[in-house]
């Protein structure tokens, strides 16, 4: 039988980092933005949601998403017939094309 992974387990501090952010920087920027909007300060509070918010998109950007290793297939794979007529891109060799007029 698999054993079941208890909720410690689970939550990583990676993750409730994440949560944390998320949490505060679109919940908690859009109640400042309605509570500024309330005071008569709806300028200031879009302003305050716009910066929250891209601060957020950028910070989980730069946190999680920029150091994923995101590659294609590796050098290693097998060439079609396709492949070998019109040039291997990684060798920097230029396939057979058609001559075109220069415009």
């Amino acid at each position: 039988m698999a054993e079941e992974s208890g909720l410690r387990d689970r939550v990583t501090r990676d993750r409730l980092l994440l949560a944390v952010v998320l949490l505060v920087g679109i919940a908690g920027t859009g109640i400042v933005r309605r509570q500024l909007g309330l005071l008569g300060y709806n300028g200031l509070g879009r302003l305050v949601f716009i910066l929250g918010y891209g601060g957020t998109v950028f910070v989980v950007w730069y946190g999680w998403i920029r150091p994923i290793d995101i590659t294609g297939p590796s050098a290693d794979r097998d060439l079609t017939r396709d492949d070998l007529t019109r040039g291997d891109a990684d060798s920097g060799e230029e396939a057979d094309r058609p001559d075109t007029p220069d415009r």
